[in-house]
């Protein structure tokens, strides 16, 4: 079972079927942004008519953290910049196609844990009365992008945070296919940090809400991650050996 969890997982055959890197990419996305957005509104909208909170995650940094609103444009850069960015980054080679398979199963994995998390532990951000009272006096396109952001995410599904789970895997696979490219790895490691940050900053979260997002991925980059890539590394060696020895 273990082989099977580290291994390729058959959900992936019609992207791998794409012989274009961007059609690969864009394979991969289509399995996962439309389930897992399902599921996170499903558990989201399900914790909000529970309207109960297992706890309370929020200590005193939390109060100390100030209200920023333009940092919604960095909030916001999860689905301009993180989401899409093997698009951006990807090279159109096997290790690459290989590792965005990886890193989309460690996804998945860290989507349902915290999916369970937020309904068998929910925890209501009210933190978010502190923004709704700043932007009360507010007009424009700020005041604007907070009403539509309040519409569609209910103020539960806090912890782990997924908007710093989901950033950070797609940082550390950009990390890895620009290596040798060290400004663009050090931008992107900015922006995630940035990212991540600005949760606490548009008081959409708590700070706990961000370290256990950061712990999560850690988990599972030495549980899912990092022996999935050393699987690929065996896999890609036999298989040069395989054609040198056939020359």
């Amino acid at each position: 079972m273990r082989e099977s969890f580290l291994g390729t997982w058959p959900i992936w055959k019609i992207a791998q079927r794409q012989e274009s890197r961007i059609g690969f990419v864009i394979a991969v996305g289509t399995l996962l942004v439309p389930i897992l957005s399902i599921f996170y509104i499903a558990t989201n909208r399900l914790a909000s008519a529970m309207n109960h909170s297992g706890w309370d995650p929020k200590f005193g940094l939390d109060d100390q953290i100030p209200f920023i609103a333009p940092s919604i444009f960095i909030y916001l850069s999860l689905f301009w910049l993180f989401i899409p960015l093997p698009l951006y980054c990807m090279p159109n080679i096997e290790r690459a196609r290989k590792e965005l398979m990886v890193f989309g199963q460690a996804m998945i994995v860290v989507n349902f844990i915290s999916y369970v998390v937020f309904v068998v532990s929910p925890a209501e951000v009210y933190l978010r009365d502190v923004a709704i009272q700043e932007m009360s006096n507010r007009s424009g396109l700020l005041n604007e992008m907070y009403e539509l952001l309040w519409i569609m995410d209910e103020p539960y599904n806090a912890w782990p945070s997924l908007h710093v789970s989901i950033a950070t895997l797609m940082t550390l696979f950009a990390i890895r296919c620009w290596k040798g490219k060290p400004v663009l790895q050090w931008g992107i490691g900015l922006m995630c940090v940035l990212m991540c940050l600005s949760i606490t900053t548009t008081k959409q979260h708590f700070a706990w809400d961000l370290i256990t997002g950061w712990a999560l991925v850690a988990a599972i980059w030495f549980v899912q991650i990092r022996p999935g890539l050393q699987r690929i590394d065996v896999e890609l060696q036999e298989s040069t050996t395989s054609n040198q020895s056939l020359h």
